[in-house]
């Protein structure tokens, strides 16, 4: 059976951004950015902006997880539909 771990590595180049370890975190982490605030329906769900991205579910999932228990994202009632947080955003600026 197909597990969703992936060993972590670090971008090359992106120094300074040591809690994004992986290609696919930083483009999440950049699509999630780049969306603009609305309130459901108008604004894409985290979920689906991954899956939009060729990003399975499952890792995806892991990913904001990873990101929660960092302070970088924030969710109410599911992981599915978080935010980043301020210091989410500024990972992304630097």
């Amino acid at each position: 059976m197909w597990k969703a771990r992936r060993r972590f590595r670090p971008i090359a180049g992106t120094k300074g951004h040591g809690d994004i370890v992986d290609q696919d975190e930083w483009r999440l982490l950049a699509a999630l950015a780049a969306e603009t605030e609305n309130e459901f329906p108008e604004r894409k769900m985290p979920g689906e902006v991954a899956v939009l991205l060729g990003i399975p579910q499952k890792i995806a999932m892991a990913m904001y997880r990873r990101w929660a228990s960092e302070g970088l994202y924030e969710y109410d009632i599911s992981l599915y539909s978080g935010r980043l947080t301020e210091k989410g955003m500024n990972m992304y600026r630097r």
